[in-house]
């Protein structure tokens, strides 16, 4: 009898870039610090936002899926392993 090599079920969900959610505000004030030098009043505005930014805190992590779980655990008994 020869042995089947059966692939494991296994769903991954496609992974989505991880931006950094004041990553805007921050390119703007040293966009804005290049174009002039950090002492200067003009940078002022973009520097309060994203103090305000940072300030607003890290959204809720997504809830994880514990679909490979259950299709490792039905996998045992549809493949007979």
């Amino acid at each position: 009898m020869t042995a089947v090599n059966i692939p494991k079920l296994r769903v991954r969900p496609k992974k989505a870039q991880n931006l950094s959610q004041c990553a805007v505000e921050m390119s703007a004030l040293a966009t804005c610090w290049a174009s002039a030098s950090v002492d200067d009043k003009r940078c002022a505005e973009t520097a309060k936002a994203l103090t305000a930014c940072m300030q607003k805190g890290r959204p809720a992590p997504a809830k994880r899926t514990n679909i490979n779980h259950h299709l490792a655990r039905l996998g045992k008994q549809v493949l007979g392993k």
